[in-house]
């Protein structure tokens, strides 16, 4: 069990699996109902619980409890569970409602079910489990949200305390086992095959699975039916290593290789389809695709309006011709860029007025009329071509660049 951070708050988790970040927005659970199913409703928990905050954004104990209240009261409902673990006080807020429910709340364990989603399964009236399903509980951990002295280490310890303690007051209720022993096992990381949780009271009932469980070692991470499992995959005990065996991604069984595999289907376990191509792509997955696609647009949106909204914060210093070609021309830029080819544009039009100042006093003769020496100096006072010419650069560049004073 360790601490997820969210909103610069510690989260306490017990056993977040190692996937890729979800949407900060992204349920991490799909209800069914009986009309779906063709039979018992059903809430899907495949993968971590809680990747998300659980306690900010959109994904809330309220919207949990939302999406619960859909299917009545009074239905049984089968809880399919597939998880590595995750957020402890989210577990808890489900598995409190699941069993507050009139209806029968079974859980179907499929793959894996470990560290924190034990405590949603925990609270279920029954626990049925493929018989080639793995089960395991270990300590609840905390890794403080930055830095913290001695009475927010207490704070800690004291939140520690107690969540410790009501996790094993429910795993003996859920057990008929004493809280000293099921202390021992959590204290030790306890690993047990479907027969194994049965026989300490996890388990009430082994199913058989049409399906067979798919273990792979992926550069040294455990995975079971595509979903993370907390630790690493020589953490695991030998009677799991030993069902990861190398064949191919696509033989049906253990799988030990690196090769990425996508979020198991809810319906089947697996989902074995390989996309060539995007076409093969987009009729494989519609609805995927359609997402992808409007995230793109939407984020175009937004930075076409961010880049906009800067050149509108340096218009008053630019042309208006160079804004307008910046903003909708066919040579359209950013305001850096934009930034940039208006002191180009300057620089050429302060060579331009040089250039014209010089040719109207070839033109006039000033530059032949001499200037008076000053007193106590001879000559003729007349200043050669390279003093005047360097005279009206400075003049120039004055113009576009002026000097601060003091």
């Amino acid at each position: 069990m360790r601490e997820h951070k969210c909103n610069s708050k510690p989260l306490f988790l017990n056993g977040a699996a190692a996937t890729p970040a979800s949407p900060s927005n992204k349920k991490f659970w799909e209800f069914r109902n009986a009309a779906e199913t063709g039979g018992t409703a059903e809430l899907l928990l495949y993968g971590d619980i809680s990747r998300t905050s659980w306690w900010g954004d959109e994904v809330t104990p309220q919207a949990f409890a939302a999406d619960l209240a859909t299917i009545p009261a009074m239905d049984d409902l089968t809880v399919r569970i597939c998880s590595g673990g995750g957020d402890v006080w989210a577990a808890q807020a489900i598995g409190a409602m699941l069993e507050n429910r009139l209806g029968t709340v079974t859980a179907q364990i499929e793959g894996i079910c470990a560290s924190a989603a034990t405590i949603v399964a925990s609270h279920c009236k029954v626990v049925k489990a493929a018989e080639d399903a793995t089960y395991m509980i270990h300590p609840i951990k905390v890794n403080p949200n930055g830095f913290v002295d001695m009475e927010g280490l207490k704070q800690l310890m004291d939140a520690l305390t107690v969540m410790r303690t009501n996790v094993l007051n429910q795993y003996a209720k859920k057990t008929g086992h004493t809280v000293e022993e099921v202390a021992a096992w959590m204290d030790a990381t306890s690993w047990w095959t479907a027969a194994e949780a049965k026989e300490n009271g996890f388990i009430d009932e082994i199913t058989e699975s049409n399906q067979t469980a798919k273990i792979e070692n992926r550069n040294g991470a455990l995975f079971v039916n595509s979903i993370a499992v907390p630790g690493t995959f020589d953490d695991a005990p030998e009677f799991v290593r030993n069902r990861a065996v190398v064949a191919p991604a696509t033989t049906e069984g253990f799988v030990n290789n690196t090769d990425p595999a996508g979020k198991p289907d809810k319906n089947d376990g697996g989902n074995d389809m390989e996309f060539k191509n995007a076409d093969e792509l987009r009729n494989g997955c519609p609805d995927l695709v359609k997402e992808i696609v409007d995230e793109a647009h939407a984020e175009a949106q937004k930075q076409e309006r961010d880049r906009l909204a800067a050149i509108d914060e340096i218009a008053d210093a630019v042309p208006s011709d160079l804004v307008a070609e910046a903003k909708y021309g066919d040579k359209a830029c950013s305001a850096e860029q934009l930034a940039y080819r208006a002191a180009l544009d300057a620089k050429k039009k302060g060579h331009k007025l040089l250039d014209d100042t010089e040719d109207d006093a070839d033109t006039s003769g000033a530059n032949s009329v001499g200037g008076a020496a000053p007193d106590g100096v001879s000559g003729t006072g007349t200043k050669n071509k390279n003093q005047t010419d360097a005279e009206k650069r400075a003049m120039v560049k004055n113009l576009f660049h002026p000097k601060k004073e003091g």
